[in-house]
């Protein structure tokens, strides 16, 4: 992960960082005035980078935070968020550098945005396979109140930020590690998305233990939460190959089973009381 300033002449040990940047600050006090606010950030960035040159990460990291602390700068918010995230100068902070990688694309850094969503990854997946959806879900909060203050929907960036976990996890055929944190999403942001995927990961077993219930019950809470006609039409084949398949005695088992299975919950379906209901509803109809 690059600085924003051009590293050069890495292996010049022999440069004294100390005495590159009393040069500059000579240079400016000779100006004999104030230095303005720009002008000391300036100063700052070209420590930084000398001492980035230098591999003097202690002191490149503190000259960008003393940047920051003048005022808000893409070069001294990147700068320092690429040392977070190698732990160079800085203890490895995976949030702290997202924080400043969002910052600095706040302010123009295209690149910045993509490194704040592979630090989003890094961060989560610390610990990941202790990790359960409940502590997933809670991370990305975490991540979220962070990295985005400034979000007007901080929910809706919690579930953005899990789809794209998720989606970067299918992408890689990781499909366990991706029905978990979909899992995160269906069940404590209540997102329809998220509830329509683990459905479908149930319903071909990828990732999870093929069970068509499983399937049915998130397909139906994707239905609910705005997925509209897709979510339904998965809903309904579930249901009428049910009814064509067995005996009105064992649908109404079968409902039973799902009804019971929101009352106690289980590993594939989370304890919901309006769902017990509804599917209780369904099995005594039959």
């Amino acid at each position: 992960m690059e600085t924003a300033d051009k590293r050069t002449n890495h292996g010049h040990g022999s440069y004294n960082v100390g005495h590159g940047a009393r040069q500059y600050a000579e240079r400016m006090a000779r100006k004999n005035e104030p230095m303005t606010p720009m002008e000391a950030v300036r100063s700052l960035l070209v420590l930084g980078k000398v001492s980035l040159d230098a591999q003097d990460y202690d002191s490149a990291a503190e000259a960008y935070a003393s940047a920051l602390k003048v005022m808000p700068d893409a070069t001294a918010a990147y700068n320092l968020a690429s040392l977070y995230a190698r732990g160079l100068g800085v203890k490895k902070n995976y949030l702290e550098a997202a924080r400043l990688f969002h910052q600095a694309e706040l302010m123009g850094n295209r690149q910045a945005g993509k490194l704040c969503s592979k630090c989003m990854l890094d961060f989560i997946s610390i610990g990941f396979i202790l990790k359960r959806p409940m502590d997933v879900y809670t991370a990305m909060c975490v991540f979220v109140a962070r990295v985005y203050p400034e979000a007007e929907s901080k929910p809706r960036e919690v579930s953005r930020g899990l789809y794209a976990i998720a989606s970067t996890f299918l992408s890689k055929g990781e499909h366990a590690d991706a029905a978990k944190v979909f899992r995160a999403a269906a069940e404590f942001a209540n997102d329809g998305t998220a509830q329509y995927c683990l459905g479908e990961l149930y319903e071909t077993g990828e990732g999870v233990e093929q069970n068509d219930l499983a399937a049915l019950y998130w397909f139906d809470c994707a239905a609910d939460n705005g997925v509209g006609a897709a979510a339904e039409e998965k809903r309904n084949d579930i249901l009428a190959a049910y009814q064509q398949a067995l005996s009105p005695a064992d649908f109404s088992e079968r409902m039973a089973t799902l009804a019971t299975w929101c009352e106690e919950g289980t590993r594939d379906v989370p304890a919901n009381p309006d769902k017990a209901a509804y599917w209780r509803q369904a099995a005594e109809q039959e």
